[in-house]
């Protein structure tokens, strides 16, 4: 099942502002990611799945809406 990864920030250079990936559950859409872009594989990033940044394996559906956040800071 692919994926639809919105892209933001230095990550979108690297990998495009929106992409598809075959995953079923975040742990693969990371190994996958890093396999297809493998300039991800150094970079520090957050996944979001549905507006919820996670921190643990989620399991993804076609519907979730699912995003690359490069790390932000505030002020």
């Amino acid at each position: 099942m692919a994926v639809k990864v919105i892209v933001f920030g230095q990550l979108a250079e690297i990998t495009g502002s929106e992409i598809f990936i075959e995953a079923c559950d975040t742990d693969i859409l990371k190994a996958a990611l890093q396999i297809e872009f493998s300039n991800l594989a150094v970079m520090k990033y957050a996944i979001a799945v549905n507006n919820i940044v996670i921190t643990e394996k989620v399991t993804l559906t076609e519907r979730d809406e699912i995003a690359l956040m490069p790390p932000y800071s505030g002020g």
